[in-house]
């Protein structure tokens, strides 16, 4: 590798690094509102419902078109609704569980759609991988609390059982936006997210109609949070990422990506002073390094 390829390299490394340092936040942003505030699926809403606007935006600065085609919309509609159910579900465990745990187990994602691509597409999987996944349900077991003298009480068990559906809808999200990109018809990444945002927002409207939890931001802070939310993670953070993978190895980019659940772990600790066990750490090392390994597979989906 040349001097211009190894600067090209670093260059997609730290803007890759800084997408995910905006992801992070998001449990953050969550959290901060709280089901006292709004609850989580009006959170969802909010966020889904800016961003769509913010991306709208953006297609037209960049010049590019907002239609798309039936077909596309279609993949667009059902990725909206799949990603729904993801912040319906994701939002519960912040919650419910902590960002930082809820932020792991969402992240477990890398199983899913490998065992969809399994599945659906009839990808071989290799012996490293099926050891990553095994050490995952290790890690997991031990990050929750098993061994632990964590309290499981039933808010905290149902914030761990949304953090590992978060993982299932996410895989199933990921896996139905590739389907979409692989179509010749497909417009940009950013048009297609920002119509996917819209379906989104609609779906969480409908819902947080018929919930009985808050649902109108109180107050000038709220907004702004839920603004920010939508800026840093829905619209710049998702759009830095996914216009920055392809420029990296499967590697590099996943080792770089697991920067999400670590910060918000963190920040979890910083501005929320949750913790974890000697037990839960040692969980949560393991299952980080089996997604590693999971996402840095060799044989990928071809969707």
């Amino acid at each position: 590798m040349n001097s211009a390829e190894d600067s090209s390299n670093l260059k997609a490394l730290l803007v890759l690094a800084f997408g995910a340092f905006c992801i992070s936040f998001a449990a953050i942003f969550v959290k901060l509102l709280g089901r006292d505030v709004l609850g989580p699926t009006a959170i969802g809403f909010w966020r889904t419902i800016f961003g769509a606007g913010i991306l709208f935006v953006w297609v037209v600065l960049k010049g590019e078109s907002l239609k798309i085609p039936p077909i596309i919309a279609g993949f667009a509609a059902l990725a909206g609704f799949i990603f729904f159910l993801d912040l319906f579900f994701w939002h519960r465990s912040i919650i419910f569980a902590g960002a930082g745990m809820a932020t792991i187990l969402a992240n477990t994602q890398v199983f899913f759609v490998a065992l969809l691509g399994l599945i659906l597409f009839r990808e071989r999987l290799n012996l490293p991988f099926a050891m990553a996944v095994v050490a995952a349900f290790v890690g997991v077991v031990l990050l929750v609390g098993i061994g632990s003298d964590v309290d499981f009480s039933t808010i905290y068990l149902q914030g761990i059982v949304f953090g590992l559906l978060t993982g299932l809808v996410y895989g199933c999200y990921i896996v139905t936006l590739k389907k979409a990109g692989h179509r010749g018809e497909c417009p940009s990444f950013l048009v297609v997210m920002a119509w996917t945002s819209l379906f989104t927002a609609i779906f969480c409207g409908i819902s947080m109609l018929i919930e009985s939890d808050p649902y109108l931001p109180p107050d000038l802070f709220s907004v702004f949070i839920l603004f920010s939310l939508a800026l840093v993670a829905q619209a710049v953070g998702w759009y830095v990422i996914s216009t920055t993978l392809p420029e990296l190895r499967a590697a590099q980019s996943a080792l770089i990506l697991l920067l999400q659940p670590v910060l918000a772990t963190v920040w979890g600790v910083l501005f929320f002073a949750e913790h974890l066990t000697l037990l839960q750490v040692i969980g949560a090392v393991i299952t980080l390094v089996s997604i590693y390994v999971g996402s840095a597979r060799k044989k990928r989906v071809n969707y």
